[in-house]
C-alpha cells in the first residue's frame, strides 16, 4: 500500500489544512513529514510566524503519524508543543514519528523546522486514538 497516496487522501478531505496550504511530503509506516509555505498572513504582530500556525502543522505531522500505525480513522487526544525559537519565513518541514501504538491508541513525537535554518523551531509530543 501507498501510504504517501493515502496520506494525500486524507489530507485532500481536510478543509482546515488546504487552507492553510499543508502539503504531505512523505508517508511511511508510523513516519510523515509535512511541508507549508509561510504566508504573510500567518505572521504575529513582531514578524515572526504565529504560534497556532505551527502548532497547527506540528497536529498534523503527529496524527498522520498515528494515522500510519493505527488506521486513517483517527484523532488527537492531546499533545504538547515547545517552542524553542521564532520562525521568520520561508517554509516550515513538520515531521512525525510513532514512538508506541497499541491497538486503540499511538504516542506520537514531532518536530518543525524552519528551511535555511539550523535545527527545530519546535517539538512535540501527543497521544493519538483511533476511533
Amino acid at each position: 500500500m501507498d501510504l504517501t497516496a493515502l496520506g494525500k487522501e486524507v489530507l485532500k478531505a481536510q478543509p482546515f489544512s488546504q487552507l492553510l496550504g499543508m502539503e504531505l511530503l512523505w508517508a511511511q509506516e508510523g513516519e510523515v513529514a509535512f511541508a507549508l509555505p509561510v504566508r504573510p498572513e500567518f505572521l504575529q504582530h513582531l514578524g515572526v510566524v504565529h504560534g497556532g500556525v505551527i502548532a497547527a502543522l506540528l497536529d498534523n505531522a503527529l496524527t498522520f503519524a498515528g494515522g500510519m500505525a493505527l488506521g486513517p480513522q483517527v484523532l488527537t487526544v492531546e499533545f504538547k508543543v515547545n517552542f524553542l525559537r521564532p520562525a521568520q519565513g520561508g517554509r516550515l518541514v513538520a515531521k512525525g514519528r510513532v514512538v508506541h501504538a497499541g491497538k486503540r491508541l499511538a504516542v506520537v513525537q514531532g518536530e518543525v523546522a524552519s528551511e535555511g535554518e539550523p535545527g527545530p523551531i519546535a517539538l512535540g509530543q501527543g497521544t493519538i486514538r483511533k476511533v
